[in-house]
């Protein structure tokens, strides 16, 4: 392969010295063997942060639950996040086998794992043994926009209700209380590091870093710290980035392009980049939509240019069925066709999530950098993203039967996954291997900690007003907030409505 260089980060590569020794069968190295010509002040912290992540103590009781089986129900996407089973040299698959049993013999527990092959059989799963009072599984990692339709079902309990869980820890996202709790004590669901989609699905911005210097761009990393990396930048720098490749004189989905910007979730990601909302919680902690605003109209105004009206960007790539790494059907295709671009050396600029740059990107013959979504302009403060509608959001059914034994479980597998998983994939997995410099491994850092889990999403349901970015931009091709809001908008309030009365009911 031309242009890719030895990966520098020490830091990095001591910590999959340091996960490989945990994970591995058999090996009788210490840390202090693979960590003795180590010096550098970068290893030492990494060492430090790696240690004060395993330090952190759950404060659960030594129970023996004698044999008792654990079930936790998901569909195929996500088993990963859930199963291995067994070890394969693969650091993230050997950290989650591990995770499973340290908690397995900690606690005298088997844990399974029932996978269903599609959300939509995992949803139907849920509504027929939950109706029927079968404690066949005690913990779902479900499709977080699938789970959260679910809600006025009344099939998942209060999670302030499970004795052990302890949302102030830090393998729990603090949205489950700032964002997605209703008042200070009612959450449906919640996002914790055992779903290690919650990670992979984050949206961020690739580029590509030898053609960046071919068409003589700055420092993009300087230019996001100091900043300056906005929806005008973006066009600005890529309206000028055009090659016929194909030579048939006509712009068209076999071109090179500054940016490929696909038009579904990708699409919906900029509302929160942009400094925008569905819902706040107001002075009493009760959610509020806050989505119609002077803000959000010149947002959709930004992209529609950005979609529309900038030469140097291409929203219809095509590509052959065929060309897909992993199952999918026509969606799939349509949601990950800017990997593909980007992966053949197409187009400088791409949106997506972190897991193309592990399933897609291994391959990609030049280095790669990764940035934040671009803010709405330089006067917002800070930057931030969402997670794909894909990842897990966890919940318990109400047929469980023993409230203890479903949150020391619970709450144990989610403070392993902080401990190993997480570090497997962000440390090892995402920085070692699909990374090219320190710089983007700082972006990377930074990108995780803008995450937003807005109420308004989760609870969506596709009924509210979330995805109004694809369909209006998108599938209509239209600017016209103000217009498109009126006509649609009060189904979705009424909705909400209904969303927020469910919480307000709740024992």
């Amino acid at each position: 392969m031309s242009g890719k260089k030895p990966v520098q980060n020490l830091s990095a590569l001591l910590l999959l010295a340091i996960l490989a020794s945990t994970v591995s069968c058999g090996t009788s190295d210490t840390i202090e063997d693979i960590t003795a010509d180590v010096t550098t002040t970068a290893a030492t912290e990494t060492l430090s942060e790696l240690d004060a992540r395993k330090a952190v103590d759950d404060e659960l009781p030594e129970e023996d639950f004698e044999g008792r089986t654990f079930t936790m129900l998901t569909y195929d996407q996500l088993k990963a996040d859930l199963y291995a089973e067994s070890l394969n040299g693969e650091v993230i698959n050997d950290a989650v086998y591990e995770r499973n049993e340290t908690v397995a013999e900690r606690f005298n527990v088997n844990i399974e794992t029932n996978s269903q092959t599609l959300y939509a059989d995992a949803t139907a799963f849920i509504q027929k043994t939950v109706l029927a009072g079968d404690d066949s599984f005690q913990l779902a990692a479900h499709h977080v926009v699938a789970a959260g339709e679910m809600l006025m079902q009344d099939l998942f309990m209060n999670w302030y209700d499970i004795p052990y869980i302890d949302f102030s820890k830090p393998w729990w996202s603090p949205s489950t209380t700032e964002d997605l709790t209703y008042g200070d004590d009612k959450a449906i669901l919640a996002v914790g590091d055992l779903a290690l989609s919650s990670l992979t699905g984050t949206y961020c911005y690739f580029y590509d870093k030898t053609d960046a210097e071919t068409y003589k761009l700055e420092n993009l990393y300087d230019v996001v710290w100091e900043g300056r990396w906005t929806l005008d930048y973006l066009m600005n720098v890529t309206k000028d980035i055009y090659e016929d490749l194909n030579g048939n004189g006509e712009r068209d989905s076999d071109d090179y392009y500054g940016m490929t910007q696909q038009m579904k979730s990708a699409l919906n990601a900029y509302l929160w980049s942009c400094g925008g909302k569905v819902m706040q919680k107001n002075s009493e902690g009760i959610p509020e939509l806050v989505y119609k605003s002077e803000r959000t109209n010149t947002i959709i105004e930004k992209l529609y240019q950005l979609c529309y009206e900038s030469e140097g960007v291409c929203i219809q790539r095509e590509f052959p069925t065929s060309m897909l790494r992993v199952a999918g059907d026509a969606t799939t295709v349509t949601h990950y066709i800017n990997a593909f671009s980007f992966m053949e050396n197409m187009t400088l600029f791409t949106g997506g999530t972190f897991d193309l740059a592990v399933i897609y990107f291994r391959d990609k013959e030049t280095e790669y950098g990764i940035l934040p979504y671009p803010k709405l302009d330089e006067e917002q403060d800070e930057y931030y993203t969402m997670v794909d509608g894909y990842h897990a959001a966890l919940a318990v059914p109400k047929s469980v039967q023993d409230y203890e034994f479903v949150g020391i479980i619970t709450e144990a597998l989610n403070a392993e996954s902080y401990k190993t998983v997480f570090p497997a994939y962000y440390e090892v997995a995402l920085k070692t291997k699909y990374t090219h410099d320190d710089e983007s491994i700082k972006m990377l850092d930074m990108i995780v900690e803008s995450r937003v889990f807005d109420f308004g999403y989760v609870y969506d349901a596709w009924k509210g007003v979330s995805f109004y970015f694809e369909r209006l931009i998108g599938e209509q091709k239209s600017k016209n907030f103000e217009s498109y809001y009126a006509s649609n908008s009060a189904a979705a309030i009424k909705y909400y409505d209904e969303v927020l009365e469910y919480f307000e009911n709740m024992e």
